[in-house]
């Protein structure tokens, strides 16, 4: 009896800060959800919807906080109708949102500690990633101007954002790559892709960025790659056949007119950040 009277009395004293920190979690966890809707919106047409949404809903907690019913339920219904009208008309944007959810890294990769009980080869086999036939396959691309979009696969899953393609398994050769993107090949529309260190398909349609601040010269194939980039963790890499300069798109954003040498040395950081993560 004394043990259950102390629990209780331990419970009480402890009961308001559990209460505070279920609170707290809630406002971090609000926050998370929010960020992430802004980001997955950001530089599209749903951010001023998004927005107003938001500083409605804002409102809406104000006038209920300071008793103001009538105000609050007329709120409150438009907030339920609004909520109806964003999975419809942007059931695109929410797909994509899902998608991210779903692509986390920590739901793939190995965490640290169990990797340092792996065997040795396959720490390599993880990591290996023949970075100067890629390198030289791009300078060569570049300078005769002929378009290439390659997709390399980090740890999110692309078998879901990749429409379609050709199924073609291979190591990655420069001269191989080369071929894929000459301009008498069948194969030179589209994206290659890459995952695990090998070539695995050619002629992929990616899905095109729908953000309304892109520049207007930029053709399909950045397009494209900034539109997988923006809901995959992806490295694409871009070779433009009007310009002849290569370009890379990741997380969102592009980087333009980079030199062979900085493609290798950002290509070497990424599997170095990937073989440590």
């Amino acid at each position: 009896m004394t043990c259950h009277l102390l629990a209780f009395e331990f419970w009480e004293a402890i009961a308001p800060f559990v209460k505070i920190g279920v609170q707290a979690l809630d406002l971090v966890l609000v926050a998370i959800v929010v960020y992430w809707l802004y980001r997955l919106t950001k530089g599209t047409s749903a951010i001023p919807v998004f927005l107003g949404l938001l500083a409605i809903y804002i409102i809406w907690q104000v006038v209920t906080l300071v008793g103001m019913n009538f105000m609050s339920e007329i709120l409150g219904q438009f907030i339920a109708v609004g909520i109806l009208a964003i999975i419809i008309v942007f059931q695109q944007e929410l797909r994509q949102f899902l998608f991210s959810i779903g692509d986390r890294a920590s739901f793939k990769e190995p965490p640290k500690w169990l990797l340092r009980f792996l065997p040795q080869k396959t720490q390599e086999a993880r990591t290996a990633f023949p970075v100067e036939e890629l390198v030289r396959a791009l300078e060569r691309l570049a300078s005769r101007k002929e378009g290439a979009l390659i997709v390399i696969q980090q740890q999110s899953d692309l078998t879901h954002h990749i429409q379609s393609s050709t199924k073609l398994v291979a190591d990655i050769y420069a001269p191989l790559i080369e071929a894929v993107f000459h301009k008498d090949c069948s194969m030179h529309d589209g994206g290659l892709y890459i995952a695990v260190g090998r070539i695995r398909a050619v002629r992929c349609v990616l899905p095109v960025s729908q953000s309304t601040h892109l520049p207007v010269e930029l053709g399909m194939r950045h397009r494209a790659a900034l539109g997988l980039s923006e809901v995959t963790d992806a490295l694409i890499w871009i070779v433009s056949e009007e310009t002849g300069t290569i370009s890379l798109a990741h997380d969102g954003e592009l980087r333009r007119a980079l030199h062979p040498n900085d493609c290798r040395e950002i290509m070497h950081e990424m599997m170095k950040l990937r073989g440590s993560s």
